[in-house]
C-alpha cells in the first residue's frame, strides 16, 4: 500500500470522479485508475462500485477512507514539522458536542482555549451522538464530546468527568420541599422527556427502568430549554444534567438529587481509533473540564 495510492483514493472519494481526481493529483486518468486497481488487488476487495458514469464507495472503501485521510494528514504534518518548524499554535481543530452539554460549557471553554491558542482555526458542530460518531468515522471531526455508552469499536474515548443528573421540579410542587427525592414518589408524576435521538433520553429511560417506575410521558422535546419551560409551567418533572441546573436563572424551578439511587452520566472525548491524537485536543479537554467545574461548583449556593 503506497502513499500515492492512498492520495489517489482520497482524491476520488472527495471529488466523486476518477477524471477530477486525476486532475487534482496531476496525473493521467489511466495512471490513476491503474494504481487504484493495484490497491484493490492488494486489499483483496473492491473500493468502488462503478455505476456507469458514477461511482460509489463500497463498505470496505468507507472503512479505508478515514484511515487514508489520517495517514496523509500525518505525513503532511511530519513534513511540515521538519521543513518549516510546525508549531501546535497554528493548527486546526474540528470539534463536535452534544446539545445537552454545548450550551452550558462552550462559551467559557472556547474563551479559555482561544486565550491559549489565538491562532488555531477551529469549528464547532452541535449534534446528536449518532451523527457526531458518523462525522468522526468520516474524518470530518477531530474530537466529539458526548456521554457513554458508545457502541462502536472504531471510536476510542477518554473520560473527562462524571455529571450528576438532577430532577427538575416546579418550585411550588410538593417534591420541592425535600432536599432529595425518592424515586418511589415519581411513579405517577408526568415526565417531560427528550426526543429519541438524544442520548440523554436513553439515560432518562434507563433511570425509569432501573427504578421500576413508569411515569406518564406527556411531552417529547429536543431542547433542554424547552424542558425547563414546561417544568416551570408546572406541566411535569424531568431529569436534567447538573450543568443545566447550575445555569438556570429562574426561581420557579428547583433541582434535587435522587436520594436512593443517584443518576449520572459520563462525559467523554471521543476520537476515531485510527487517527492520531493532537495536543490541541488535550488542551481543549482541559479547558472543558475546568469550565464544567467552574459552572457546577457553585450550584448549591446558587439554587438552595
Amino acid at each position: 500500500m503506497e502513499l500515492r495510492q492512498l492520495e489517489y483514493f482520497v482524491a476520488i472519494v472527495e471529488t466523486g470522479s476518477f477524471n477530477q481526481a486525476a486532475e487534482r493529483c496531476h496525473v493521467s486518468q489511466p495512471s490513476l485508475s491503474q494504481q487504484i486497481i493495484k490497491l484493490e488487488k492488494e486489499i483483496g476487495r473492491k473500493l468502488f462500485d462503478r455505476l456507469g458514469r458514477s461511482i460509489a464507495l463500497t463498505e470496505v472503501g468507507n472503512v479505508l477512507y478515514p484511515h487514508a485521510r489520517s495517514i496523509l494528514s500525518e505525513v503532511q504534518q511530519a513534513k511540515y514539522a521538519v521543513t518549516e518548524g510546525y508549531t501546535v499554535d497554528e493548527g486546526s481543530l474540528q470539534i463536535g458536542m452534544i446539545p445537552t452539554l454545548g450550551p452550558y460549557v462552550l462559551h467559557e471553554t472556547v474563551k479559555s482555549f482561544q486565550e491559549m491558542y489565538p491562532r488555531v482555526d477551529f469549528g464547532i458542530y452541535e449534534d446528536v451522538t449518532e451523527n457526531l460518531i458518523q462525522k468522526l468515522l468520516n474524518a470530518e471531526l477531530d474530537v466529539a464530546y458526548m456521554s457513554l455508552p458508545i457502541n462502536n469499536k472504531q471510536i476510542t474515548t477518554e473520560a473527562l468527568f462524571v455529571e450528576s443528573l438532577y430532577m427538575a421540579v416546579p418550585a411550588n410542587h410538593s417534591l420541592a420541599s425535600s432536599d432529595t427525592i425518592e424515586t418511589g414518589k415519581l411513579g405517577n408524576i408526568p415526565f417531560i422527556r427528550l426526543s429519541d435521538q438524544d442520548c440523554l433520553a436513553d439515560q432518562q429511560d434507563t433511570f425509569c427502568y432501573v427504578q421500576k417506575i413508569d411515569p406518564p410521558k406527556i411531552y417529547h422535546t429536543t431542547q433542554i430549554s424547552t424542558v425547563m419551560e414546561f417544568v416551570r409551567l408546572g406541566v411535569g418533572v424531568s431529569l436534567v444534567p447538573i450543568c443545566s441546573a447550575a445555569l438556570y436563572s429562574g426561581d420557579d424551578v428547583v433541582f434535587r438529587p435522587i436520594s436512593n439511587s443517584p443518576a449520572e452520566r459520563t462525559i467523554v472525548a471521543a476520537r476515531h481509533r485510527g487517527r492520531a491524537n493532537s495536543p490541541l485536543i488535550g488542551a481543549f479537554n482541559n479547558c472543558l473540564q475546568n469550565s464544567w467545574r467552574k459552572i457546577t461548583d457553585n450550584l448549591f449556593s446558587t439554587h438552595d
